[in-house]
């Protein structure tokens, strides 16, 4: 298992909003980097936030990691394993009406990316009502005095520090700084009472998904993600595996210096049928790289409106390549993001037509996303 990106704080964009921090178009074309340099990971440091935040249902948001079958596969796994209920279990109801209240909360889901390590993360959230010293030391001050006053301050670990102020700014409501605490609280207890067990008994199954995956990467997906990688302004990319994802992923990008490390976050396939859905959520996520510069140069009445276009201009990107340059799996992509892989009633008449009235996106966009898609190499 691998540790999380260890990225100074100090020289991330405040606060690397999903796919901010992208290059200029200029600069992003200047910029290639080698897909053969994409990592593909597992790390339960990353499966127990997101673990946690499954059990906080928020229908309709982006953010939404809640998923039914899911939980009911932990709650069998809790029983098999003699697992009584953990603080998370008690204080779940509670907690997700919180979060639904809360939107600036959804910021968890990215927000593990900006610590050193799990612990560094854990620390932060809960102590960040904690304030540090910042007046300048006294000269006079004796070693033994200067000692004496330090003597009270806690043991921080990574890069804590640093973090707990960056999270004070981004999460100012004392109601939602106590969230933070009791989510800290809680991931630390699911982590030690289940999670920790549970992860190693799945140890060989989830072992065997992750080889089959990269049998899959190194035989197809790679080279089909070449060309948008290549356009992508990314300077690190790393995929962890996460079987807490269904059917959704998540884009983290993070800028350091003149650098771009960008974090995808996407399903643990679960059978050999998923692989393809897989890398259609990897490819989802970092098409954004490109498309979002395109959206983002046009005009809209609201963020809303944008957020939305943002969304269907991927899904219009992603549909044009795979049928011009992969037409093998234009069908798969299409019947997955329209929910009908595993339908068994009859599909729609004619599938691509479904889909674009699903993901509608303006002539003057479908036009620009045409021509990028065109200078893919």
């Amino acid at each position: 298992m691998k540790p999380l990106l260890k990225v100074p704080i100090s020289l991330l964009a405040f606060l690397f909003l999903p796919f901010a921090g992208a290059l200029s178009q200029q600069e992003s074309s200047k910029h290639t980097f080698n897909p053969d340099e994409i990592q593909i990971l597992m790390n339960p440091d990353v499966d127990i936030v997101y673990h946690v935040l499954a059990y906080f249902s928020v229908p309709g948001d982006p953010s939404n990691l809640y998923s039914a079958d899911y939980l009911q596969q932990i709650r069998k796994a809790k029983q098999d394993l003699e697992v009584g209920q953990t603080k998370l279990d008690l204080a779940a109801p509670q907690m997700e009406k919180a979060y639904r209240l809360m939107p600036r909360l959804r910021f968890l889901n990215l927000a593990l990316f900006m610590a050193d390590d799990f612990v560094s993360f854990k620390q932060a959230l809960s102590m960040i009502d904690f304030n540090f010293r910042t007046e300048a030391q006294d000269s006079r001050e004796s070693l033994e005095q200067r000692k004496a006053k330090e003597g009270g301050a806690p043991l921080l670990f990574g890069n804590s520090k640093r973090l707990i102020p960056l999270l004070r700014n981004r999460f100012p409501d004392p109601q939602e700084r106590q969230f933070l605490k009791q989510f800290a609280e809680c991931l630390e207890d699911e982590r030690s009472q289940f999670y920790k067990v549970y992860r190693e008994a799945r140890g060989e199954l989830d072992q065997q998904s992750f080889d089959r995956f990269q049998l899959f990467w190194k035989s197809e997906g790679v080279r089909m993600l070449q060309p948008w990688v290549a356009k992508s302004g990314v300077n690190v990319f790393n995929i962890y595996l996460c079987p807490v994802m269904k059917r959704n992923g998540r884009g983290v990008p993070v800028n350091q210096e003149q650098s771009v490390l960008f974090n995808v976050v996407a399903p643990l396939p679960d059978t050999k049928d998923q692989l393809l859905q897989v890398f259609f959520v990897i490819l989802h996520e970092t098409t954004h790289r490109i498309t979002d510069l395109i959206v983002d140069s046009a005009t809209f009445s609201s963020e809303d409106q944008q957020s939305i276009s943002r969304e269907n201009a991927v899904f219009y990107a992603d549909h044009v390549y795979l049928k011009g340059r992969f037409p093998q799996h234009h069908l798969g992509y299409l019947k997955f993001f329209l929910s009908l892989e595993n339908s068994k009633s009859s599909l729609p008449g004619n599938l691509e037509n479904e889909f674009l009235k699903s993901y509608p996106l303006a002539p003057a966009l479908k036009s620009s996303i045409d021509q990028a898609v065109k200078d893919l190499q």
